[in-house]
């Protein structure tokens, strides 16, 4: 005899019933996590666009200037991710993938913008403009992306 003969038979509508409320709780959580890495990714897209877009106002020697605007960024970059990183308790498949890479091009771009621009175009509002433009667009591709796997 097994352990399933003395067990009371199992109701197979019962059974997919809780077995659907669970794929939908896990969906549920799922879904609220993607949105908070989905905000964060937003609001890292447009902080790092603000923050560029300002730096070229200032010359390399307006040290104070450039210093409190990236304080400024960094508290926002802090906001952010006390407000929606710290919501991300479960993920969908594939999210660190696109994760890592939203965030790898955009710090490759971030990167490459700050050294070219206080190099060789301190003060140039243009470069930053554009700048802060093209290192916005790999955090909205993984803003969008998680969305659209998410949601379907």
């Amino acid at each position: 005899m097994s352990d399933h003969d003395n067990d009371s038979p199992i109701d197979r509508d019962a059974a997919e019933a809780r077995l659907h409320e669970a794929r939908s709780a896990g969906r549920r959580v799922a879904v609220e996590g993607s949105a908070s890495a989905s905000a964060w990714l937003t609001g890292l897209a447009a902080a790092s666009a603000v923050y560029l877009a300002a730096l070229g106002w200032f010359a390399r020697t307006d040290e104070a200037e450039v210093l409190g605007v990236s304080l400024a960024f960094a508290a926002v970059l802090g906001v952010l991710a006390v407000v929606h990183l710290r919501r991300i308790r479960a993920s969908s498949l594939g999210f660190s993938r696109r994760f890592g890479i939203a965030m790898g091009a955009w710090g490759a771009c971030f990167a490459a913008s700050l050294g070219a621009g206080l190099l060789i175009f301190p003060g140039s509002v243009a470069f930053f403009a554009v700048a802060g433009a093209i290192t916005a667009v790999p955090p909205l591709w993984g803003s969008v992306r998680e969305l659209v796997v998410v949601r379907g």
